[in-house]
């Protein structure tokens, strides 16, 4: 049978017919014979088959099917036949080329289609054929679409901008039928293309007039502008009634609007894929505007509780708090996701003892502390308030707001220390919670760490053999005395230059100052580094070193003054004498004479940590077993010498322990792992003025960074610590009178 290629004006496709589709798209269109069962198959055919060739069937409204097959025809005429299995019917057609088709008619093709056929044709459009044939800029096809659309609704409702998020992006709303259902795509439809929107949908929780309040953000949108929102129930069909928006600016609808708690996490998340200030944007908005803090009052009757800590960070949500519950009528507290999706924390939390503020300011009450830990698959960006909320037994929630959140890295690091007391601060603690929380914002606060500035006090050119790097944090106390017994050393004068690192760039002016006075005044090159934030011990000198020339390198501490002329001479010669040798340190004393640090060595404490210890310690200075040469597990970080090649090789101080503490140990390890050996002097002697600077961190001398950097460090080293101490057991028992110490013999200074 030939088909006839014109348009039947009855609207019925007895015969098959073609129509342009795109640009480069045709589509095939037949009605079934009445007489065909419905589950009879039926085949297209061609001498060459296009690909991609697809296909679907809709229902007439008199009950008939209609067969649809879009392909891309090719350049030249080509017969097509359909076949309909097991009746030996066989139809031909001639597809020309597509620019020779007359246009789709939309209103021809939906004049007898069923009503949720029209609907199920727009959807494939939208989706199987726009996907298939990869439609992105066809304006033929996207016209057939809009007359699809206007077909199927001619007076779209309206939807409307509510404000700009930022250039080209704004927060739109409308309403929805609730019969909709969950909405699954939105597709823009414009002039020049169709585009499937990567959005968040927000719906209103109670319906006005039959219709819910529907709220996303969209990209450039413009009075032309139609979406298509698609569920499995159907469609809706909006387009903007008015490109200005109804608000003058972000702000101004984010303070008129706190009650949106989930609107507002979407805007914050949206906030945070920008570039340049999304983030700061996004912050400067709820500090500005914040939601009103929530926590169930101490009741001897009913549970009660509190979130007072709530860190959403890039892996994952840190939480913590208390709760009180008297009765079996508490069940849980709950992480409420922008989603509504409520995540029990029971899941991955550790709970202790601990007390909350009593009905007046001075009274305290016994409550259940708790911190925890959930891992998110997406962050949901810079959240100052994450909501929670109490669960009851009777499936009653209470909702539980927490107190705007800090959002600086180091901010962070601070509350997350506080969370837990010094005696609860665990591996239970750490492990699965303050851990992951703890690595994550030290790698957001390493990513914002750099070099601010530099300034030289009259650095040779020449490249000298050694270079020492002192860190600075605050205290300038030592810095006199220091800088005299180095530019009194001659073999130092000749072959050092001192590297200083400002990691507290807020005393900036104050150190230049005395540093280029003490320069006039000793004529000692030097080179000061300005950190732009505090950075931490291990980021500080890691800073410094990438500035060092010298073969040789000098981590010495700020607190840590010269008692005579030499030192650094007996220490570069001890290293660079031996190739085993991977670092070497020296003999460190007291203001009162007595013995800090004669070599480093670990010991467990009760729960099986790992901790650091110095040789004979307290011990007094002529000690006669610290004035022994010889290999030990480690030597302390306030004065520690190694080559720089070694240093490089192994990364220089691991930069994960809070503040500053357990890198020292950690660097001797790794340079062991090398087969390098750690090495004590005592021909070299330095005063050490112990921990000065860092007792001006309060949040360190809590107690948990100092647990949380021994426990990071038993786990990364467990079994290096055990056989090097195994070994070092047995020295002790084959030479007890020299306290289990290996002698070297070395050359006399």
């Amino acid at each position: 049978m030939t088909f006839d290629l014109s348009i039947d004006a009855t609207g019925v496709f007895r015969n098959a017919k073609i129509f342009r589709l795109g640009a480069e798209l045709a589509v095939i269109i037949w009605d079934r014979p009445p007489a065909l069962p419905a589950k009879t198959r039926s085949l297209l055919s061609m001498e060459q088959s296009p690909v991609p060739l697809v296909s679907m069937m809709l229902p007439l409204g008199n009950g008939g099917q209609r067969m649809f097959w879009a392909m891309r025809p090719k350049q030249q005429p080509a017969n097509v036949s359909i076949d309909t299995k097991d009746s030996g019917a066989t139809e031909t057609v001639v597809m020309q080329p597509a620019r020779m088709l007359a246009p789709l008619d939309v209103d021809l093709l939906f004049a007898d289609l069923a009503p949720d056929a029209r609907i199920k044709f727009v959807n494939t459009l939208l989706t199987v054929w726009r996907s298939a044939f990869r439609i992105n800029g066809d304006p033929l096809f996207n016209m057939v679409v809009e007359d699809a659309l206007h077909a199927l609704v001619p007076e779209p409702q309206a939807a409307s901008i509510v404000c700009q998020i930022a250039p080209g992006r704004h927060l739109l709303e409308t309403a929805v039928n609730p019969d909709l259902g969950d909405i699954t795509s939105i597709y823009a439809i414009g002039a020049a293309s169709i585009t499937r929107m990567t959005v968040r949908l927000v719906l209103g929780r109670n319906a006005k007039n039959g219709l819910q309040s529907c709220h996303f953000i969209a990209e450039a949108p413009s009075p032309l502008f139609l979406m298509v929102l698609l569920s499995k129930n159907g469609l809706a069909i909006r387009q903007l009634a008015d490109a200005k928006p109804r608000h003058s600016s972000l702000l101004s609808w984010w303070s008129k609007n706190r009650e949106a708690v989930e609107l507002r996490e979407v805007v914050i998340r949206s906030l945070a894929t920008l570039p340049e200030s999304g983030a700061a944007t996004a912050i400067d908005l709820q500090v500005r505007a914040p939601l009103v803090a929530n926590r169930i009052a101490k009741s001897s009757m009913h549970p009660s509780g509190e979130v007072d800590l709530a860190l959403a960070l890039d892996g994952g949500l840190l939480a913590g708090g208390w709760f009180h519950a008297p009765t079996s009528a508490f069940a849980g507290i709950d992480y409420v996701k922008e989603d509504g999706t409520a995540v029990p924390l029971d899941a991955n939390s550790y709970k202790f003892p601990a007390w909350a503020q009593g009905k007046d300011d001075k009274s305290k009450t016994d409550v259940t502390g708790f911190i925890a830990f959930i891992p998110l698959a997406q962050s949901p960006g810079p959240l100052l308030q994450p909501r929670f909320q109490m669960r009851l037994a009777s499936g009653a929630v209470r909702p539980l707001i927490p107190k705007s959140q800090p959002f600086e890295p180091s901010a962070q690091r601070n509350h997350v220390l506080r969370a837990v007391p010094p005696q609860h601060a665990v591996d239970d603690a750490f492990r699965a919670i303050l851990a992951p929380a703890l690595q994550d914002i030290e790698r957001r606060l390493g990513k914002t760490i750099e070099v601010d500035c530099t300034k030289d006090y009259s650095l040779p050119k020449s490249t000298p053999l050694v270079s020492i790097v002192v860190p600075l944090y605050k205290v300038l106390d030592f810095l006199r005395f220091q800088l005299s017994g180095m530019a009194t050393d001659p073999w130092l004068v000749a072959n050092a230059e001192v590297i200083y690192v400002l990691d507290s760039p807020e005393i900036q002016d104050e150190t230049e100052h005395l540093l280029g006075g003490l320069h006039l005044l000793h004529g000692l090159p030097m080179k000061l580094v300005v950190m732009n934030r505090n950075s931490g011990y291990a980021r500080a000198c890691n800073a410094g070193a990438r500035f060092a020339r010298g073969a040789v390198l000098v981590m010495l501490n700020s607190d840590v003054v010269p008692r005579a002329p030499g030192w650094l001479q007996v220490l570069s010669r001890t290293l660079l004498q031996s190739e085993t040798v991977g670092a070497v340190g020296p003999k460190l004393i007291f203001e009162d004479g007595s013995l800090q640090h004669a070599g480093l060595y670990f010991g467990r404490d009760q729960r099986g940590i790992w901790l650091n210890h110095h040789f004979y310690k307290g011990m007094p200075g002529d000690y006669a077993p610290a004035q022994l040469a010889r290999d030990v597990p480690g030597v302390t970080g306030a004065c520690l010498v190694t080559r720089r090649e070694t240093y490089e090789r192994v990364g220089g101080y691991t930069e994960d322990y809070v503040i500053g503490d357990y890198e020292d140990s950690d660097l001797c390890l790794k340079i062991r792992r090398l087969g390098l050996q750690i090495t004590y002097e005592p021909a070299a002697s330095l005063y050490h003025f112990e921990r000065r600077s860092i007792r001006r961190s309060q949040d360190y001398m809590r107690g948990v960074a100092s647990q949380y950097n021994s426990w990071l460090h038993t786990q990364r080293w467990e079994s290096d610590i055990t056989d090097l101490m195994e070994n070092q057991r047995g020295r002790d028992q084959d030479r007890p009178a020299s306290a289990g110490v290996k002698i070297r013999k070395r050359n006399a200074a």
